[in-house]
């Protein structure tokens, strides 16, 4: 009869430490889905686009060595903007208040596209500041995240989540997934 109640007293301290768990990341997620939405949006916003668009169209053209410097006032504070919301993100990625996942998912290669195309100014603008305490600060947790991002590139981000369809192996011959039969060349109809 004890050994019966010990029995009983485990599987119960474990099913109760196992929904401890489980609330503890619903807590989790509920806290961070309002933070990502947020971050998405702005990233979304007309004018970090219009930043993106300066950094890969028109950020070549001006001489990068000079750093922020080497930029008219106005697009100074497009890529600032740019860098910063970067940066942030990277704070908050590397604090554990985001995950990696989403992130890297969602915007990942438009983070490391922008980061490739600033790097030489944000090289520049190291120099140029020269922090004695800690020279390499600038845009640091931006490149913290550009580093982690690499480490969990977008697609295996999204390919690693249960919800995730497109371009995993078993779908790739599913009509419905592929949107065209690939005998005929004819679209199905939706069921």
């Amino acid at each position: 009869m004890a050994l019966s109640a010990v029995i009983i007293s485990l599987i119960s301290l474990a099913a109760s430490g196992l929904l401890g768990l489980r609330a503890l990341t619903l807590t989790r997620h509920a806290n961070t889905i309002p933070v990502l939405v947020d971050l998405f949006r702005e990233h979304r916003s007309r004018r970090l686009a219009e930043a993106r668009e300066f950094v890969f169209h028109e950020l070549p053209g001006y001489d990068l060595s000079l750093g922020l410097r080497g930029l008219p006032e106005e697009k100074r504070a497009l890529v600032l903007e740019l860098v910063w919301f970067y940066d942030n993100l990277g704070a908050l990625v590397a604090y554990g208040i985001v995950d990696i996942g989403p992130v890297s998912g969602y915007i990942g290669t438009s983070v490391i596209a922008v980061w490739e195309n600033i790097w030489p100014l944000v090289e520049a603008e190291r120099k140029r500041r020269a922090n004695p305490s800690d020279p390499q600060y600038w845009q640091a947790y931006f490149e913290n995240l550009i580093s982690l991002i690499r480490q969990n590139p977008s697609e295996n981000a999204r390919a690693s989540e249960r919800l995730w369809r497109l371009g995993k192996a078993e779908n790739k011959t599913d009509k419905r997934i592929s949107g065209r039969d690939e005998q005929s060349g004819v679209q199905p109809p939706l069921v």
